[in-house]
């Protein structure tokens, strides 16, 4: 029996984190991958232990993340001190959530301006990472964008009109946003 729930416990489903309110959130399904050390040798934190919002846990909870990677466990707190970090980890190991996880939480969605910027190569990287924070940012109604060449440039001045916390960028198209005074990176 859930604890959180009081419904059955289903061996298939991540369970909710002690203390979480999951009410109206479908609990993901457990990953079954076999996991390597660079994913598996943690200290055995909890995204909990790092101090973030019920709304942010939440956004983890739904995403099927059951514990913070190596990499997470490392970069997150230092990111929640305002920390710059130098990281390396092999694909797969969580760095788009170790970056994204305390941006999310450093945004106030109270305040309709840009707050974050994720700079990244290519317009597919771009595309995955927005699609990462909308995820995890969901149930703290982060407001993410994607903007990079090889989309209509008015298609980007129209969406930053309107309530943009964070932005998901090429740097040729960001920095033509901000010459222009429309993407306002102070």
């Amino acid at each position: 029996m859930n604890k959180n729930t009081n419904q059955e416990v289903d061996p298939n489903l991540i369970q909710a984190p002690e203390g979480l309110d999951t009410t109206g959130v479908n609990a993901p399904k457990k990953d079954t991958r076999i996991k390597t050390d660079d994913v598996m040798g943690t200290k055995g934190l909890t995204f909990a232990d790092f101090g973030l919002s019920k709304d942010v846990q939440l956004g983890i909870y739904e995403k099927g993340y059951e514990a913070p990677s190596p990499i997470q466990e490392e970069s997150i707190p230092a990111a929640l001190k305002g920390k710059n970090i130098i990281a390396r980890a092999k694909n797969g190991t969580g760095k788009t959530a170790s970056y994204s996880i305390p941006l999310i939480e450093k945004v106030d969605t109270t305040k309709d301006h840009i707050q974050g910027l994720v700079l990244v190569p290519t317009r597919e990287l771009a595309m995955q990472t927005s699609f990462v924070i909308k995820e995890l940012g969901k149930h703290k109604k982060i407001e993410c964008m994607v903007s990079t060449g090889g989309n209509p440039v008015k298609e980007d001045i129209y969406r930053l009109y309107q309530t943009v916390h964070i932005i998901v960028a090429t740097p040729g198209r960001i920095l033509d946003l901000a010459s222009k005074n429309v993407a306002k990176l102070d």
